[in-house]
Formats: structure tokens, C-alpha cells, sequence
């Protein structure tokens, strides 16, 4: 496995990104070591989907007017991604939105995922703005 930052374990998981305030969001990920992989590839269980789900239906109900949760209902317009572990390297999966932040989303990734700076962005439409598919497609085994 690749080393990693400091003395925290490298993690797996989602994201997303708020390009004005050069900023992660509803980040969920637990420790890349704790996942079930298939094929030597594993990440966290949580599906975007779900969470942005959650996230708006508890900004409702706390009147949350100006939360991003309460204002967009539609979780693929926010640039996102997910952060994999494959055969022992870590691969971020991100949409063609990363052309001209990626420099700074490879830094901020880095920190709050405990990873060096060399794992590897992989641009898939899936997560391009707008677009997506069931992420109930893929087999995620772990929860943090």
C-alpha cells in the first residue's frame, strides 16, 4: 500500500467540492484498511446519492434555507467524486469539472484523505456535472 500523510491511515470515500470557496463537503470515509475489496478494489458504502438525500431532508426540516443541502435538490450538479483503493494504490474518480482545479483539489484530497499526492485522478462522465447512474450498480461492502 502506498505511504501515507502523518500518522493517520489513507481513507476511502465520497465528496464534493465547492470551487468558490476551494473547499470538501459532505465528505464521508472511513480507513482504506477496513474495506471489503473485490478484486483487490474497495471504497466506502455510503452512496452519494443517499447522503445528499439525507443531508436535504434534515436542512428542511431546520429551515436551512441558505444550505446547499435545502437549495439543490439534484446532487449531481455539485462537482463530486469518490475515492477508491485498487490494488493498493488510490484512485480518485472525478467528471471533466476537474480541468481547471485539479491542482488544488489534489491537495485538499490529499489532506482530508490522509493520501501522498501521487494517487491518480481518473475522469469518468458518471461523475461529470449533471450526469450520474445508480451507484446502486456497484458493490460497496463497507460502512463507516
Amino acid at each position: 500500500m502506498e505511504q501515507f500523510l502523518d500518522e493517520d491511515s489513507p481513507k476511502v470515500g465520497i465528496f464534493w467540492y465547492d470551487k468558490d470557496n476551494n473547499e470538501l463537503f459532505g465528505v464521508e470515509s472511513c480507513d482504506a484498511d477496513s474495506v471489503k475489496l473485490s478484486n483487490g478494489i474497495g471504497t466506502i458504502g455510503k452512496l452519494h446519492q443517499s447522503y445528499w438525500k439525507k443531508q436535504h431532508y434534515r436542512a428542511i426540516a431546520k429551515n436551512e434555507t441558505d444550505s446547499i443541502y435545502y437549495t439543490e435538490t439534484n446532487y449531481t450538479m455539485i462537482p463530486r467524486g469518490r475515492v477508491f483503493i485498487d490494488n493498493g494504490h488510490f484512485k480518485v474518480y472525478v467528471g471533466n469539472w476537474i480541468n481547471d482545479v485539479a491542482d488544488k483539489l489534489r491537495q485538499l484530497i490529499a489532506e482530508e484523505f490522509s493520501l501522498t499526492d501521487n494517487f491518480e485522478f481518473i475522469i469518468d462522465s458518471h461523475w461529470n456535472l449533471g450526469n450520474g447512474w445508480s451507484e446502486h450498480n456497484f458493490s460497496f461492502d463497507a460502512e463507516p
